[in-house]
């Protein structure tokens, strides 16, 4: 599928509404990818002029009907409140891959919120799209993500990078076929 209708990007889980990013998140945004204890098994934190040119790329994708670069605003339905982003980056059309990732304010952290966005996103994507494999790429020294993604439903890739270090990731995905049947 290469065009995709953008208001199946606007949904709701039992405690979550999913939106995409507009020019009004660009605080929190900022927030999110210049804090170094929030990004800490993520990646370096960005400076604020280099979070603001991605903030204005991932804008821009937001107008395209496609699955790359789409980022989502995580709102708690009690309190309207951001909790964090999701979404999707790279994907590998030839081989029908896309990789998505989740990023959370420290106070929305432990509370169940990822797994049941990831959860919600990766349902949607197999629902939209040809996609036969979501993958994810994570730090190896952050254990409670690994256990997000073990409940999520991803397994270790058979080439997954196991470096040792902070910035080494582990690459797990999940496939179509076994996603439909769980």
């Amino acid at each position: 599928m290469s065009e995709i209708n953008l208001s199946v990007f606007d949904f709701e889980t039992e405690r979550l509404h999913l939106r995409l990013l507009v020019e009004g998140d660009e605080a929190l945004f900022h927030s999110l990818y210049t804090d170094p204890e929030t990004m800490r098994f993520i990646g370096p934190p960005l400076s604020a002029e280099k979070a603001g040119k991605s903030f204005q790329k991932f804008l821009a994708r937001q107008r395209e009907p496609s699955l790359k670069g789409r980022l989502l605003v995580m709102l708690e339905k009690a309190t309207l409140q951001p909790v964090g982003i999701c979404g999707t980056s790279q994907r590998d059309g030839d081989a029908l891959r896309l990789e998505v990732g989740i990023i959370l304010k420290r106070e929305a952290r432990s509370r169940g919120f990822a797994r049941e966005a990831l959860t919600a996103l990766i349902k949607r994507i197999f629902a939209l799209s040809l996609i036969e494999e979501i993958y994810v790429r994570f730090s190896a020294q952050c254990p409670a993500v690994e256990r997000l993604n073990i409940r999520v439903g991803f397994e270790p890739c058979a080439n997954e990078i196991t470096e040792d270090g902070l910035w080494s990731k582990r690459v797990w995905s999940v496939h179509r076929s076994s996603w439909c049947t769980n």
